[in-house]
Formats: C-alpha cells, structure tokens, sequence
C-alpha cells in the first residue's frame, strides 16, 4: 500500500528558492530613517536643485542655524553658505544613493562590454 502512494502523487510538488522573481530591484535600507520608516535626517529635499530651492527661502538667521545643524560653520555671506550647503547636500545625498543608481546600472551580464567580461572570467 506505501509503494501505491509513493507511486503516484497525488499532488504537484513545488520547489521552493530564495530567488526573488518579481523583477523589481528592492534596495537594503542605508539609513536610520528608512530602517524607522521616520525622518530622523537634517535634509528634507530628494535632489540638489530642491534643495537649493530650500535655501534660497530661508533667511540668514536660518541658514545659519541650519548650517550649524548640518556641521558647518556658519558664515556672514550668503553666497558662499548656500553653496557649501549645496556641497555637503551633494556629499550625503551621494553616499546614501548609490546603491540605487548601481543597482540601476547593469541588469544582466549582456549588458557589459568585452573588457568586463573578459576580468569576470579571469576569477572562474
């Protein structure tokens, strides 16, 4: 009776991976405030041109205050305040989405030229 039953299932087996199939790229969170889901962070702004547009709203007691909040010293002239902010927006905004721009960059191992491949197979 056991050999009748193993002979034929009755039902069809899946086989279960880790392989995500949807297609989509998900990327890990980076910081407190994607792992929180709250905004624990100084800049509000996705792109240095929002952000510029932040800045040039907000007067000089407020630029400077924010500037001290963002780790900077804060200077007498506009100018140059708003353009080291700019900078340091640039600097965080870059290290914390790269990984969504490199995960952008090369969906399959088609995509790269003859010089890249030829170092992938030097380490097979």
């Amino acid at each position: 009776m056991n050999a009748k039953k193993r002979g034929r299932p009755s039902k069809q087996m899946l086989q279960i991976h880790g392989k995500d199939e949807s297609g989509t790229v998900k990327r890990a969170p980076m910081t407190l405030d994607e792992i929180l889901g709250e905004s624990l962070s100084v800049y509000t702004a996705q792109s240095s041109d929002q952000y510029r547009g932040q800045l040039t709203e907000m007067n000089m007691t407020d630029l400077q205050a924010h500037a001290y909040k963002v780790g900077l010293v804060p200077t007498e002239d506009r100018k140059v305040l708003m353009d080291r902010l700019v900078q340091e927006f640039s600097k965080w905004n870059s290290r914390y989405n790269a990984t969504a721009v490199q995960a952008e960059g090369v969906k399959s191992i088609e995509d790269l030229d003859a010089h890249a491949k030829k170092i992938l197979r030097e380490g097979a």
